[in-house]
């Protein structure tokens, strides 16, 4: 391979400089390298960097021996992994000979393999003082480095460290809405026993971000069958009837409840999806079905006062002429009033302080003045302190 003449001196371009300056003279010239001039301007940024980053080891070892508090130029290591790697990167491609023949593998391997561990103290203190760009500067050089050609040998196969960092490199893209690069990393955590249950959480979150379209959601809901089906048919059921999907819903629960009738969630998912189609009666049928299994299910049971009182306003609607209404009909709007008054009763009874379910008074209120209980629906007002 054909180089110039700046390309075949590359180290003496790079000879007397200090890290910064060589780094900009590298970058300037690495177009017109071949893959061992590469090598060698990248195998002396390694050397300029070595020089700080084997000082910031020892400065940050005495502190933890000692507990001093002297400043550690993490920055050196950040550059010495990340230019160690480029180096090994282009050291083992044919050189201008055509011949593979790595120079600087071994070496770098031996002396910087201990120094990999100050990328998470550096990444940890960055968290530290909110500056999670930084932070993710130094995990992701970390678990990149893990999986190099440099260090796979000794850090990719053992790591003990690689999945937990990679699950918060995960978590730090994703806050910065870059779902692509989070998923990335929360795919390798899960690779991993020792983080995989709390990558898992995060990767299911990262895709369900994702979700923009119909088959978006569709794709979503696939996924979450490959991970795990059983834990996840609940979010499955409940997402094939928000795009559309209701057989797929319906034969989803029906599947599960068949195979499994005590299953209090399938059951509540069951009434949830009737009640968002308004379908009163069905929803307040499996609701009923969900607190037979988990009487104290406070949820339930604001969702059974939720729909029977819906169900009362409807009527209502429905039998009313003029803002008038047959007394049969009446009684039937008014028995579903009742109906829903009992379930919000037991709210209140399940969840005085309102920790679970906030606005629970002011719908037993409602439902005392619809049917004529003013004194209840004043002592809800007092107790609001309105």
């Amino acid at each position: 391979m054909a180089t110039s003449s700046f390309a075949q001196d590359i180290t003496k371009q790079l000879k007397g400089k200090s890290y910064d300056e060589a780094v900009t003279t590298l970058n300037a010239a690495l177009s017109g390298l071949s893959a061992e001039q590469k090598a060698k301007g990248y195998g002396m940024l390694t050397e300029l960097a070595y020089k700080d980053a084997s000082v910031a080891f020892d400065t940050y070892q005495i502190n933890a021996a000692s507990g001093k508090k002297d400043p550690v130029n993490f920055k050196s290591v950040l550059n010495v992994i990340n230019d160690a790697c480029q180096t090994d990167i282009y050291d083992n491609q044919p050189n201008d000979k055509g011949k593979v023949a790595p120079k600087f593998h071994k070496k770098n391997v031996d002396r910087l393999q201990n120094l990999r561990v100050l990328l998470i103290v550096a990444g940890q203190e960055c968290q530290e003082k909110e500056d999670n760009a930084g932070a993710l500067k130094y995990y992701e050089s970390y678990v990149n480095s893990a999986f190099s050609s440099l260090f796979s040998e000794v850090a990719g196969k053992k790591d003990q460290n690689a999945g937990n960092v990679s699950r918060v490199v995960a978590f730090l893209y994703a806050q910065k809405e870059d779902y692509a690069t989070a998923q990335k990393f929360a795919e390798i955590a899960m690779a991993d026993t020792a983080s995989a249950a709390d990558a898992e959480g995060i990767y299911v979150a990262i895709l369900e971000k994702q979700c923009k379209t119909h088959d978006d959601t569709l794709n979503y809901i696939n996924k979450l069958k490959e991970i795990n089906a059983q834990k996840y048919f609940p979010q499955m059921a409940s997402l094939y009837d928000r795009i559309g999907e209701k057989e797929m819903a319906k034969k989803l629960l029906d599947d599960e409840i068949a195979a499994n009738p005590q299953n209090k969630m399938a059951w509540a998912i069951k009434g949830e999806n009737a009640m968002n189609a308004r379908d009163w009666e069905s929803a307040i049928a499996s609701f009923k079905k969900a607190i037979e299994i988990d009487a104290q299910w406070t949820t339930v049971w604001f969702n059974l006062g939720v729909c029977a009182s819906s169900k009362g306003f409807d009527l209502n609607e429905k039998y009313s002429v003029n803002g008038r209404i047959k007394t049969e009909d009446a009684e039937k709007v008014k028995a579903a009033l009742v109906e829903a008054k009992e379930y919000f009763e037991k709210v209140k009874e399940l969840d005085p302080d309102r920790k679970v379910i906030p606005n629970w008074p002011y719908q037993l209120r409602m439902i005392y003045n619809a049917i004529g209980e003013t004194q209840k629906a004043e002592e809800i007002t007092k107790m609001l302190g309105e």
